[in-house]
């Protein structure tokens, strides 16, 4: 009888303290004060198919593992051309145009062939 007794108030001591715990939760959330909505961020202006051209221009005179690079824009769309030193200059050239704009990049530049390896024959003196 006494364990009954003992577990039924345990129990409600149990219930009291979480009901207060809701009780202070659900006061602290009607005490702060509510955040102002953002006002919407405004889209950034577009910029115009010769705003891209001469930036890409810009980018790739100044690189210098491109040659000759030069770029067309029509619609937001970028063709280049040019040479590049390697395929990560070509790539590079791609991100760069990318970066000032342009929705789609044609990549038309050329790289060089690479050079033909060695045949590594093993020779052995002369005895």
């Amino acid at each position: 009888m006494k364990k009954t007794i003992a577990l039924t108030f345990t129990l409600l001591l149990t219930i009291a303290f979480a009901l207060a715990q809701v009780s202070l939760a659900s006061q602290d959330d009607t005490m702060k004060p509510k955040k102002a909505a953002k006002p919407a961020k405004a889209a950034p202006p577009q910029k115009t198919d010769a705003d891209i051209q001469k930036c890409i221009a810009d980018k790739l005179a100044a690189n210098k593992n491109i040659a000759g690079g030069a770029a067309t824009v029509t619609n937001g769309e970028a063709t280049l051309t040019g040479e590049a030193k390697s395929g990560g200059a070509k790539g590079g050239a791609t991100n760069q145009a990318k970066s000032c704009g342009a929705k789609k990049v044609t990549n038309n530049m050329t790289t060089p062939a690479p050079a033909p390896k060695a045949d590594k024959k093993k020779t052995e003196p002369a005895k």
